[in-house]
């Protein structure tokens, strides 16, 4: 059977081009139809699918469809904990592994008589291919996975050899799988002929956006129609549809990680995973493993309905895979991977990068001419206070630094902060040279005509002169800095942003529209900082606010800001603070202080630049 699995992909149906999948989300009466009986979902039983056939057998899959348990005659024939899942949005090309613990009444690959069997083994699945297999006449197209399970090597550590093989295909259209191969009787069938000749197509689909809370289809719905083709860069998940919205309650926990950014390289060994779990109830556990290693989730303060992360990890040469799982008072389950990857560089690294001059354009708005644009008591405080660090305990000669506020000469108008930004950056520094922008002001968001925000809010940056009525052509677009960012020579360049996005009340922020705060999502950032050497730190996440106080006689994030810089942030005592150390404690102390304040703020870090970037030197 084994050798069989290993000719699959070579041979049958043709490899084809598949559009990434959202996962799917089933209710309870939902069927999946096989060619060795139709399984229906009978209960979902803390986080998990039970689909079961009669009284004897009965499949376990967890919310991200990983197989956790299978009863078959009425006896439990494969148990797996954790369960090992693919990760959604569906690609080919992705791949994982864990470790995990299996139980069995029978060997793997054996005929003996059952009895106890279990152990550790290291669970390793990859997205082989898109694939396109034929049930009566039809072709639906696939992806497929495999899962390979490896014994621990006891005499030389790692894993080696193959307990079992599982492959199984995925079909986005119908939100199921739709074939299986493997050890397992319960586990090897394909879809019934006369379920696929039977279905009929339904109307398109409303655009909507991918993350949206809308569910999928359930098992044995029939498909909608394809996607309209897209116009250039990364197609959009494409979730199998759903007649009825599902309730809040049966989505599992929200995970944000802030920090690593997906696919990062670095060359450090020692990061700092930041990040944030929230639920519509509870949450109820934490979990962060790396490469199958479970590491301690230290429990913070704050509501039970959201929980920090900040875990420490060592990092191996090459890739690492980070996994976070999260479990809600309901036993619902989400997860989410990032890959890590440490770069070790040929012969002795060096300590740190060599940088030629230090550029800065440092920008501070609190007076607005409008009316109606609130004004801002600390901004203008805010970065003369940045302006005077950079010029004496900085480095920065004051000739390579640009200061913009309500106090200057030249203030800080959209003609100005363009000059800044597309101008002086593009003409003075050099490829070896570094370079700091810095914002204290107004943002506000704005319906996305265009269509291109995946959140569908477009993000401005509100310089003195701005019409609210207007944003389009009297503000500085987000989209804009990617252009800006593109003209800059040098190679490192640090973006800090006291500001925010939401519209909501009592911040940096303001709306002249009736926006939903809660639909914003930080994916722009990642677009931004897409070139090597690029990264933005921002004040708050996309739905948070970004606070200033009469006690700091600064906004939250630039009073931490200017305390980290001047030593607080020297984690390891070397003199030296890093990009990634402000920022890990940026996220620490801004959290804490805007939780002791009655609000919530949590500074967010974009973009990678390989080696220690040095921000500041700190007299000892």
């Amino acid at each position: 059977m084994l050798a069989a699995l290993s000719l699959l992909a070579l041979s049958g149906s043709a490899l084809a081009q598949i559009t990434p999948a959202a996962r799917p989300v089933y209710r309870v009466g939902d069927q999946w139809p096989r060619s060795d009986g139709t399984l229906t979902l009978t209960r979902i039983d803390h986080g998990r699918y039970v689909f079961t056939q009669g009284s004897s057998r009965e499949i376990h899959l967890t919310r991200d469809l990983g197989v956790a348990r299978i009863v078959d005659d009425g006896v439990v024939d494969f148990d797996l904990e954790p369960a090992v899942a693919p990760v959604w949005p569906l690609r080919v090309g992705q791949s994982g592994s864990r470790a995990a613990t299996w139980r069995s009444p029978r060997p793997p690959d054996s005929s003996e008589a059952r009895g106890h069997f279990g152990g550790t083994v290291q669970v390793l699945w990859r997205v082989e291919a898109g694939e396109d297999l034929s049930f009566g006449g039809r072709a639906l197209n696939t992806f497929r996975i495999l899962y390979e399970f490896k014994s621990p090597n006891t005499s030389r550590g790692g894993y080696t050899g193959n307990l079992w093989k599982l492959v199984l295909w995925y079909a986005p259209e119908r939100g199921q799988f739709v074939k299986g191969e493997g050890s397992f009787s319960a586990l090897s069938f394909d879809l019934p002929s006369s379920d696929v000749a039977g279905d009929a197509p339904r109307p398109a689909d409303a655009p909507r956006v991918a993350d949206a809370p809308t569910a999928p289809a359930m098992p044995g719905a029939p498909p909608p129609p394809p996607p309209p083709p897209t116009s250039g860069g990364s197609p959009t998940p494409v979730a199998p549809r759903s007649p009825l919205p599902r309730p809040a309650a049966a989505e599992g926990p929200r995970i944000t990680i802030n920090y690593p950014s997906p696919e990062t390289r670095i060359e450090r060994e020692q990061i700092l995973i930041v990040g944030l779990v929230t639920d519509a109830d509870a949450v109820d556990k934490v979990q962060v493993t790396v490469n199958g290693v479970e590491a301690p989730v230290p429990r913070e303060s704050g509501d039970a309905k959201g929980r920090a992360i900040r875990v420490p990890a060592t990092l191996q040469p090459g890739e690492n895979v980070v996994e976070i799982t999260a479990t809600n008072r309901a036993g619902q389950v989400s997860q989410v991977v990032r890959t890590v990857t440490r770069v070790v560089p040929e012969g002795p690294a060096p300590a740190t990068p060599k940088i030629g001059s230090r550029y800065a354009v440092v920008i501070g708005v609190g007076q607005y001419d409008h009316a109606s644009i609130p004004k801002l008591k600390y901004a203008t405080p805010d970065a003369e206070a940045i302006y005077q660090f950079l010029t004496t305990r900085g480095g920065y000669p004051k000739d390579n630094v640009v200061l913009l506020t309500d106090n200057t000469p030249d203030k800080p108008t959209l003609q100005n902060i363009r000059r800044a930004l597309g101008d002086f950056l593009y003409r003075r520094p050099a490829r070896e040279d570094m370079v700091l922008i810095y914002y204290a002001g107004h943002g506000a968001p704005e319906v996305d005509a265009a269509g291109t925000e995946s959140d569908g809010i477009s993000k401005y940056l509100i310089p003195r002169n701005a019409d609210p009525e207007s944003l389009y052509s009297t503000a500085l677009p987000m989209d804009e800095i990617q252009r800006i960012f593109g003209r800059i020579q040098a190679e490192r360049v640090v973006m800090m942003l006291d500001t925010c996005y939401s519209g909501s009340a009592g911040g940096r922020t303001f709306t002249r529209q009736q926006l939903r705060s809660n639909r914003l999502n930080d994916q722009f950032l990642e677009r931004l900082t897409r070139s090597k050497g690029r990264v933005i730190i921002t004040a708050a996440g996309p739905n948070e606010v970004a606070l200033e106080t009469a006690e700091l006689g600064h906004g939250l994030f630039t009073y931490y800001l200017l305390e980290g810089l001047g030593g607080r942030a020297d984690r390891d005592g070397d003199g030296i603070v890093t990009v990634s150390e402000l920022y890990e404690y940026l996220e620490h102390e801004v959290d804490r202080r805007a939780r002791a304040v009655g609000g919530r703020q949590r500074p967010l870090m974009r973009g990678e630049i390989e080696g220690t970037l040095p921000l500041s030197r700190v007299a000892r």
